[in-house]
């Protein structure tokens, strides 16, 4: 393996209500098989138990892995993901949280294929969601529209992103929900249009903890009006008609 790995797969990590070691285990697991083998494992962990850095330690000999102390850190998704990719030496960064886990062992070689320079800086694979770890539901391939800052995400979670590593893009500390919606917003700035792999090649878990599920309307409304703030004045009748939609919506 060269000295830089070719993909950094980054892992937000945290105590996840005592299942966060399991559901990183699991995922390990599912990278381990993978038939691309040039990349490293970047977790940034902020848990105060120890069963991520147990689940670390238990793949050190299967993977290139690398658990990094992040205690100290604003305790949230956006700055955890922006630890773990601080961090990464690939010339890719795959966002992949730890409750989800990649569900065809081609998928970071398709990543790999599809990020050749020049054709394209940015890429979303086709997801599907899981109850069970086994059974998957709801399949959907990403699809970019203008609006999707507002929270109207037709691409799904940020395990389903990958992009080109060293052009100073992150995930907007100042957010929770929107956080994804954002750094999609960035990376199509930046990049214009993603590359899509349509196959569903990502699996976002359902569960009790998380944090989608917390998320409360005071939040929703809180960061609607930021990320309007963020992007000037509402200025197209499509971005006014998904902001007001996505609030109303907040307001219950």
């Amino acid at each position: 393996m060269s000295d830089r790995p070719a993909i950094s797969v980054c892992i937000p990590a945290y105590d996840m209500g005592g299942q966060g070691g399991h559901f990183l285990s699991l995922s390990l697991e599912r990278l381990a098989t993978q038939d691309f083998t040039d990349f490293e494992v970047v977790v940034s962990d902020q848990s105060d138990t120890t069963g991520v850095a147990e689940a670390c330690a238990a793949f050190e000999g299967r993977l290139d892995i690398r658990r990094v102390d992040n205690r100290a850190g604003k305790r949230q998704g956006s700055a955890n993901s922006n630890n773990a990719m601080r961090h990464a030496r690939g010339r890719i960064l795959k966002i992949l949280f730890q409750d989800d886990f990649l569900c065809d062992d081609s998928a970071l070689r398709q990543v790999f294929d599809t990020l050749q320079p020049p054709d394209h800086k940015w890429v979303l694979m086709g997801s599907a969601v899981t109850r069970d770890g086994e059974v998957l539901e709801r399949p959907m391939v990403p699809h970019w529209h203008d609006q999707i800052r507002y929270g109207r995400n037709t691409i799904s979670s940020p395990s389903v992103l990958a992009l080109e590593a060293g052009h100073n893009i992150w995930f907007d500390e100042n957010l929770i929900w929107l956080m994804d919606a954002d750094m999609y917003q960035s990376c199509h700035a930046a990049f214009g249009a993603p590359a899509i792999l349509p196959d569903t090649l990502l699996a976002n878990r359902l569960h009790e903890g998380q944090v989608s599920a917390s998320v409360s309307r005071k939040l929703r409304r809180h960061e609607l009006l930021y990320t309007a703030r963020k992007g000037g004045l509402i200025r197209k009748r499509g971005d006014l008609g998904a902001f007001l939609y996505q609030y109303l919506k907040a307001l219950g």
